[in-house]
């Protein structure tokens, strides 16, 4: 071996002593890096669950207002139990204002997104509701007359449910496009009650 290899080999063995802390630190350094993403994801996940399920609870909650109408149809004949949905009525009333103070503390565009859902279905349901009051009760096991209208609110509900899915939404473009919609449900709604 030639000395001037010999003397390379030997320079390059004495830096590794050297270079073995700075592993050790990059090593601890990338592990601390990814432990922090990971904590930082975990936090970011169990926030989205959160929102999730405080939305879907708000989502099914607005909707037990359907519900109400068939409640309504089969109480009993005699009466004895509308004391009692007048306290469900109620009862329900109360987790919608929670649910709508709650929403729009959280979100005012899906706060505002939440009320004109409610709003959409308390109207396709109240005309429903009376109706029901209007006749006697009818037996829990009797089938459904062709007459018994239920609530159209297919697309009242794809839209909310669109609303939910792009406000959650990771991407920043997407949950744009739930705020310029909202933006122009205000402006159309400006324009209707001036015009």
């Amino acid at each position: 071996m030639s000395p001037l290899v010999l003397a390379a080999a030997q320079e390059r063995a004495s830096l590794l002593p050297q270079l073995a802390p700075i592993g050790t630190v990059t090593a601890a350094l990338v592990a601390a890096a990814v432990a922090l993403y990971l904590n930082a994801r975990g936090r970011k996940n169990a926030e989205r669950d959160r929102r999730r399920t405080l939305y879907s609870e708000a989502y099914r909650v607005a909707l037990e207002w359907c519900e109400g109408i068939y409640r309504i149809r089969r109480r009993p004949q005699d009466g004895s139990g509308d004391v009692d949905l007048v306290h469900h009525f109620h009862d329900m009333q109360e987790r919608i204002a929670y649910y709508e103070g709650w929403l729009a503390m959280e979100s005012p565009v899906l706060g505002r997104a939440y009320k004109r859902f409610l709003c959409e279905v308390m109207d396709e349901a109240r005309p429903l509701i009376q109706e029901a009051w209007s006749r006697p009760g009818c037996p829990p096991t009797r089938q459904t007359s062709p007459d018994d209208k239920g609530p159209a609110l297919n697309d009242v509900k794809e839209r909310f449910l669109l609303d939910m899915r792009e406000h959650l939404s990771s991407w920043p473009w997407v949950r744009r496009r739930l705020k310029k919609r909202e933006r122009q449900n205000q402006e159309n709604r400006r324009q209707d009650s001036s015009g």
